[in-house]
């Protein structure tokens, strides 16, 4: 955002934006990290406190270029994971605009500090272990909570694969998520997942994918700031974000050899706990179903999920095989061109029938892949294979977990994925904690409970209470 925008975005939200302070300044603002460490207890003294700089320097590239990666990178090492290629600084909002910016993006904040956005690229890699590059926000407390400066990690939720549909491209990207947590004190990021915004397909729902691009964003937060910042605490995640949430709490020691995070939050999660999950099995079983009564998320799933998969694996020449010849180009269009909302709409009134989302010989093949019996060929083989890896263990050794759901939720049913999600984790030896809203809808959750979730992160994260919530009922799990 230019420092015009800037300036015209708070006169808009009627509250001041402070200027990042140099530090060491005099200003309420400034950046005082005081002598603890990201779990609340005491550092040496003798340890000074390291520099925090909430506009980092070099993050002068433009908007534009975020999503351009640089030519010429050399081959990715391991050391270059979460290395910075573009860095874009954004709003500097005071302790009272982080709170109406928060407000505006329907969520409550009482801010005890102000909050810098950063939008930057770093290198990461894909489930295959090949090198790419995903663009991010990070939002910098002026005031961190503790030093080093505790870290958050956040999971958006399904906002399509269109290049247009990256939330870091927004002003105030994903403010409902991310500003609940750094107005609190904890340094956040949050990466659109590689292929969303910038070159690539976005590789819809691979969990392991997204949960390495989100370990890797702690990487790129030390380029921005130094050893200012500390280990990921906490996790929080909506909807697609908070399937990966939950793949980040048992893939934690997997990837990153350590066990840091201390809480995990998984709002309204999609989370796969088998190849039915997000009515998959039910698209297929059901071709002659008019795709408007299959419900909101089926069949916008199953398009992004088969298109990411096959765009991945297959190449960007195949991206659109396992949709029905007379479907594909109108399919390939409305996917590259349309975020979530929109595409479920087009989807429910230009392809009418579930048969016109799945080609039928790949229809087939899946149905004998699920059931076990003869016909499981190429390429339904590869992706049924894929779907079943990507339904991950929990750790029972692993963070804490509370899990969010509105019971009127519409899109990811409480007894179809929340209440299977409960007991997969418990059948895994994770007990999760629920909180649960009788009235909350998929699209008012995170609006009714995002107070709640953001006390609760902060909590376990610093060791404090938790926070108890009215409800934990959850329906029996019905798959």
């Amino acid at each position: 955002m230019t420092r015009t925008g800037l300036t015209i975005w708070c006169a808009i939200m009627t509250a001041a934006c402070g200027a990042a302070p140099a530090p060491g300044g005099d200003d309420d603002d400034d950046v005082s990290l005081d002598a603890r460490g990201s779990d609340g207890r005491a550092v040496d003294a003798a340890d000074p406190p390291r520099p925090y700089t909430a506009t980092p320097d070099g993050c002068d590239d433009l908007v534009d270029d975020l999503y351009r990666t640089p030519a010429g990178l050399p081959p990715l090492q391991p050391a270059d994971r979460g290395a910075i290629v573009r860095c874009v600084q954004g709003a500097v909002l005071d302790a009272a605009a982080t709170e109406a910016a928060a407000a505006a993006a329907g969520a409550t904040v009482a801010a005890t500090t102000g909050v810098s956005v950063v939008k930057l690229a770093y290198r990461t890699v894909r489930s295959d272990g090949s090198a790419t590059v995903t663009t991010a926000t990070a939002w910098l407390p002026l005031s961190p909570h503790a030093w080093p400066a505790p870290v958050a990690l956040i999971a958006r939720s399904t906002s399509g694969i269109a290049d247009t549909c990256a939330p870091s491209r927004g002003d105030l990207p994903l403010a409902e998520l991310g500003l609940p947590l750094a107005a609190r004190g904890l340094v956040a990021i949050a990466p659109d997942f590689a292929g969303l915004g910038n070159e690539g397909v976005h590789a819809y729902l691979d969990n392991r994918e997204a949960a390495a691009q989100l370990f890797d964003g702690v990487r790129a937060l030390r380029g921005l700031v130094g050893d200012s910042i500390g280990d990921p605490v906490t996790a929080l995640g909506y909807s697609q974000g908070g399937g990966i949430v939950l793949s980040t709490q048992a893939l934690e020691h997997e990837l990153t050899g350590a066990r840091t995070l201390r809480g995990v939050v998984a709002i309204a999660p999609e989370w796969p706990t088998s190849t039915a999950s997000f009515g998959y099995q039910r698209v297929l079983r059901n071709p002659d179903l008019i795709t408007g009564t299959a419900g909101l998320g089926p069949p916008t799933v199953a398009v992004l999920r088969q298109y990411g998969w096959f765009a991945n694996r297959l190449g960007a020449d195949h991206a659109g095989d396992s949709f029905p010849a007379a479907e594909r180009a109108a399919l390939i269009d409305e996917i590259e061109g349309l975020c979530t909302v929109e595409l479920g709409a087009a989807v429910g009134v230009q392809q009418p029938r579930l048969r016109d989302l799945v080609d039928d010989g790949f229809r087939v093949a899946m149905l004998a892949c699920i059931d076990g019996g003869p016909g499981c060929v190429e390429p339904a083989a590869s992706f049924h294979a894929w779907m079943l890896a990507d339904i991950v263990t929990a750790d029972p050794a692993g963070a804490r977990v509370l899990i969010v759901q509105g019971l009127g939720d519409q899109v990811m049913p409480a007894a179809s994925q929340a209440a299977c999600d409960v007991a997969k984790l418990r059948a895994e030896g994770v007990v999760p904690e629920v909180c649960s809203d009788t009235f909350a809808t998929h699209d008012t959750v995170l609006e009714r409970k995002i107070e709640h979730a953001a006390a609760w992160a902060e909590a376990v994260a610093t060791g404090a209470p938790a926070p108890s919530c009215a409800s934990s009922f959850l329906p029996a799990c019905t798959p």
